[in-house]
């Protein structure tokens, strides 16, 4: 190759180079110095961070997932992968196996996308995952009556797990305990369900009301009591908890109004 030859070469060359220089190069070589200092990047740290590569526990577990993963996943990929081929070819039912294996591609994407929202919508009378799940669940623990409502805002309650709710302050005997929850439709209230009412005090008792804090219609209703045309949550269940037992339980009235014993 004469001289003129190299130097167009070259020529043609030096963008690649000054991209390949500028983008790989110059980061791994900048990214290799830096990682001698600490974390604020003034002061000289030697091989500390090296150290700690290889001595956070963090840090191994994410190495050690890292190997996992490069070992399992190809393995999994290429044993399914011989699975099909022999599923599809060597057997007799090897169309019926195309046909569940290739149907998906010739759905389009937003037939998909609409049967996935109906197969994990949130109501269980909608979607199938969730159908399965409850039906799962309600047959070995107790289902609950109003599985969609939840504290509204500025609620006194606040999730305490299981579909539960707990007051965010300690509640005393004598002061009614205000329970408002939102979320259940009207046509899905129970049929005992009737207007709420304000629970009254009574000495050495608590008293309460747990209804649906919500009035249809903007600027209506007052947030956190009870309006007119509110519903209670006839049926609910109530549960004194001290020190981490339960120590009385009680269900609302139609009205939403509850009583727990002295004990509680």
């Amino acid at each position: 190759m004469t001289g003129t030859r190299r130097s167009v070469a070259a020529l043609f060359l030096l963008p690649a180079l000054v991209l390949l220089g500028a983008l790989v190069v110059y980061p791994i070589g900048y990214s290799l110095i830096r990682s001698f200092y600490d974390q604020s990047g003034d002061s000289f740290a030697g091989f500390d961070n090296y150290e700690t590569l290889f001595t956070d526990d963090g840090i191994r577990t994410a190495l050690k997932n890292n190997v996992i993963w490069v070992v399992f996943a190809p393995t999994v990929a290429t044993a399914l992968g011989l699975i099909f081929a022999v599923l599809t070819e060597r057997i007799r039912w090897g169309t019926a196996f195309k046909l569940v294996v290739f149907m998906p591609m010739a759905i389009s994407m937003l037939a998909a996308g609409i049967i996935f929202r109906l197969v994990y919508d949130q109501d269980p009378d909608k979607g199938v995952a969730n159908a399965v799940w409850v039906g799962v669940h309600d047959t070995f623990a107790e289902s609950s009556a109003f599985p969609k409502a939840h504290p509204g805002r500025d609620s006194p309650l606040e999730p305490a797990g299981g579909g539960a709710f707990v007051t965010k302050q300690p509640v005393t005997a004598g002061t009614p305990v205000v329970l408002p929850l939102v979320g259940v439709a009207p046509d899905l209230m129970p049929d005992g369900a009737k207007k709420a009412a304000t629970a009254e005090p009574a000495d050495g008792k608590v008293t309460g009301t747990t209804w649906q804090d919500f009035t249809r219609g903007k600027g209506v209703g007052k947030l956190g009591g009870v309006d007119a045309a509110e519903l209670g949550y006839a049926g609910m269940k109530i549960e004194a908890v001290k020190d981490g037992e339960v120590v009385a339980t009680t269900t609302a009235a139609g009205d939403g109004t509850f009583t727990l014993p002295a004990a509680a």
